[in-house]
């Protein structure tokens, strides 16, 4: 668990010395945190309509961010 930490942590510093936008941010961190638990996250409608509609076997939600924003996960079951 420290080592997947790390790279996360790793993978925020690169991406915001990028100068990547808050939304790109978020999607890479949370798909990075995501991909461990065997969930797919997005963060776009169109994105969670596609991820709606390939969660056939699996468990969908859908949410709004703190700023207002749709979120959306699909976990493998």
């Amino acid at each position: 668990m420290k080592l997947f930490a790390q790279v996360i942590l790793l993978a925020v510093m690169v991406i915001v010395s990028m100068g990547c936008s808050k939304n790109n941010l978020r999607q890479i961190v949370g798909s990075a945190i995501a991909d461990g638990a065997n969930t797919q996250v997005k963060y776009t409608p169109q994105e969670c309509k596609v991820l709606e509609q390939r969660c056939v076997q699996g468990d969908f939600q859908e949410w709004e961010t703190s700023d207002k924003e749709m979120g959306c996960s699909c976990k493998k079951l």
